[in-house]
C-alpha cells in the first residue's frame, strides 16, 4: 500500500493531537512525515524525533534536558509553534502509569492547536486508557510506485550503474519492481546495490537474486516462507478438474482480465487424503502462473515467538498484500482455525478467525489463497461459504490412470525411461495407495536396487509396493466419513 500520506493530513487538519504510527521502517516514515510538514503549511514547520537515546532533536540539534519522556512531553505542551513530533521508542514505556497520564494531559493541550505528536511503533501496543485519545495508523510496505520511485533512484544516483542504465529495458524494470515488493524501502536500496554492484547489466539472474534476498527478510518473520519452487500442474498426476480450473483462471490477475470484468480469483480449499497431491497443487499453482508463493504458519503465530498472535498474524497479512500479487498458501488450515477457536469468545483464536474471515471477504489486493486440510469437520461452516474460497476441491486417492501418471513422473524424475516399465500393471498393483506411498515404493525399490547391484525394473516396484501398508487401510473408517461428507460438498478435483 502507498504511504498514508492523505490520511494522516486529514487527520492533522482535523486536529487529531496524538497518531500512533505502525511501521518499523523509521527512516521511512521519518522523511515522509518531514516532507509532509514541509508542504502541508505555508510556511515551514519544526520537526522533532526524540528516543530514548537522544531525546529530542530538530535539524540534528539535541535540545537539553529532554531524554526524560515526560520531560520531553512537557517540552511540546509548552512550545508555541506548530510543530511535529516522531516519537520513535515511547511504545517501551506505556506500561508506566506516569506516562499514561501525561499522555491524556498531551492529548487535551494539543487538541485545540495543529501540533501533533506521532508515536513510531513496529506493533501496536497501546493500553486500554488511551483508546479514545490515540488514532492509529498503519504505513504498509512500499506498493509498486514507490518501489519504483526507489529502483530509478538506485539506478541513476550511482555512477557505478550508468552502462546498467543504457541497457535497461521496461520489461526488466517491471520484473525487478515486482520483485522488489514486500521490502522496506531501506531494504530495497541496499539489495538493489549489493546485487547490482559490478554488473554492467540487470537480466533474469539478477531478478532471482532480489527474490532471495526476500526470501531471507520474509523468512526472519517466522510466520511466513517464501517458497522457492519449480513445481508445476505437469508434475502432478492426474487431478484434471482441478487443473483446468486453474489454467481457465491462469490470466485472470492481468490488465485485460480486470477490463473484461472479470473479478479477481479468492482461492481454493483443497480437502482431501493425507498425500494425495493437496500441497503439491498449492506449489504448482504459483508457478502455473508465475506468482510469489509464501506459506503461513498458523502454529508459529499461535507460538507467542513473534509477538502476540493477533499482531503476527496481522504483520504477516501485511507483508503478503505488500507482495500481492501472489499466492497464500495455509497447510492444513483446519489445526489453526477450528470450531473450538470459534466458540472460545476471548480466545486469540477467535479474533484471529474474526479477522480472517473479514480480510478473506473484503480484502483489495491479489492475493490468491490455498488452503488444505485433511479433516474438514473441524473448520467452522463461515470460512466454507463461497466469498470465502471460490470453489472446495476433494482430492481423492488416485484412480488407475493417475496411479500410472504418477509412476511415470517419479521414473522420470529419476532418470529412469518410463515406457520401459508396465506401467499398466505396476498401477494394478497398487490399488488404494496415495500418490505420496507410489513415491516413496520409488525410492525402496531404488534403494534395494541398488544395494543389490542390478537395474530398477518392474519386479523390485510391485515387492516395494506390497510392503506399505496404506492409509486407504489404517484410516478406512476416517477416509470413508471424508469421502460421505465430499459427495454433495465439493469439487471432484479428478474426473
Amino acid at each position: 500500500m502507498p504511504f498514508p500520506t492523505e490520511t494522516i493530513k486529514r487527520y492533522i487538519a482535523a486536529r487529531y493531537p496524538i497518531l500512533y504510527l505502525v511501521s518499523w521502517e523509521e527512516d521511512r516514515v521519518e522523511r515522509m512525515l518531514s516532507l509532509l510538514g514541509s508542504r502541508l503549511f505555508t510556511s515551514p514547520i519544526k520537526f522533532y524525533t526524540w528516543s530514548c537515546i537522544n531525546g529530542l532533536r530538530s535539524n540534528g540539534i539535541e535540545i537539553e534536558n529532554t531524554n526524560d519522556l515526560i520531560q520531553a512531553l512537557d517540552r511540546i505542551t509548552r512550545e508555541e509553534e506548530t510543530g511535529f513530533y516522531l516519537f520513535k521508542d515511547l511504545h517501551f514505556f506505556l506500561n508506566d502509569p506516569r506516562l499514561i497520564r501525561k499522555l491524556r494531559e498531551v492529548y487535551r493541550a494539543l487538541r485545540t492547536s495543529y501540533k501533533t505528536l506521532f508515536i513510531l511503533s513496529p506493533s501496536l501496543i497501546l493500553p486500554n486508557e488511551l483508546e479514545r485519545e490515540v488514532t492509529v495508523i498503519d504505513i504498509g510496505l512500499p506498493d509498486a510506485d514507490e518501489a519504483g520511485k526507489i529502483f530509478d533512484l538506485v539506478i541513476n544516483s550511482n555512477k557505478d550503474f550508468e552502462k546498467i542504465q543504457s541497457s535497461l529495458n521496461p520489461t526488466i524494470r517491471e520484473k525487478c519492481i515486482r520483485a522488489m515488493l514486500g521490502l522496506g524501502s531501506m531494504e530495497m536500496e541496499l539489495a538493489l546495490i549489493k546485487i547490482l554492484l559490478g554488473r554492467e547489466s540487470i537480466g533474469e539472474e539478477s531478478i532471482e537474486a532480489i527474490l532471495e534476498e526476500k526470501a531471507q527478510l520474509v523468512r526472519k518473520s517466522g510466520t511466513l516462507e517464501f517458497v522457492r519452487t519449480r513445481i508445476g500442474l505437469d508434475d502432478i498426476g492426474g487431478l484434471e478438474n482441478l487443473k483446468e480450473w486453474l489454467q481457465t483462471r491462469a490470466l485472470a490477475f492481468s490488465s485485460e482480465a480486470k477490463r473484461f470484468g472479470l473479478d479477481m480469483p479468492k482461492g481454493v480449499l483443497l480437502m482431501g487424503i493425507s498425500g494425495c497431491g493437496k500441497s503439491l497443487c498449492a506449489k504448482a499453482v504459483a508457478t502455473a502462473w508465475d506468482l510469489p508463493l509464501l506459506r503461513l504458519d498458523l502454529n508459529q503465530v499461535y507460538s507467542g515467538a513473534f509477538g502476540s498472535p493477533e499482531e503476527a498474524f496481522r504483520k504477516s497479512i501485511k507483508t503478503v498484500e505488500a507482495i500481492a500479487p501472489c499466492v497464500m498458501w495455509i497447510d492444513e488450515i483446519e489445526a489453526g482455525i477450528t470450531r473450538s477457536g470459534e466458540k472460545a469468545s476471548d480466545s486469540p483464536a477467535s479474533r484471529i478467525f474474526g479477522y480472517f474471515l473479514t480480510w478473506m471477504q473484503e480484502r483489495e489486493h491479489a492475493v490468491f489463497i490455498t488452503a488444505t486440510a485433511n479433516q474438514i469437520d473441524l473448520l467452522p461452516p463461515e470460512i466454507l461459504r463461497k466469498g470465502r474460497f471460490d470453489e472446495i476441491f476433494f482430492v481423492p486417492l488416485p484412480s488407475h490412470k493417475e496411479r500410472k501418471e504418477i509412476f511415470r513422473i517419479h521414473l522420470l524424475r529419476r532418470g529412469r525411461n518410463p515406457d520401459s516399465f508396465d506401467l499398466d500393471s505396476l498401477a494394478k498393483n497398487t490399488d488404494g495407495l496415495s500418490g505420496a506411498e507410489i513415491e516413496q515404493a520409488v525410492v525402496t525399490a531404488l534403494f534395494d536396487s541398488f544395494s543389490k547391484g542390478m537395474e530398477l525394473d518392474e519386479r523390485e516396484l510391485i515387492i516395494a509396493s506390497s510392503s506399505i501398508v496404506p492409509l486407504s487401510i489404517t484410516m478406512r473408517e476416517e477416509i470413508s466419513k471424508l469421502e460421505r461428507w465430499s459427495s454433495n460438498r465439493a469439487v471432484k478435483a479428478s474426473k
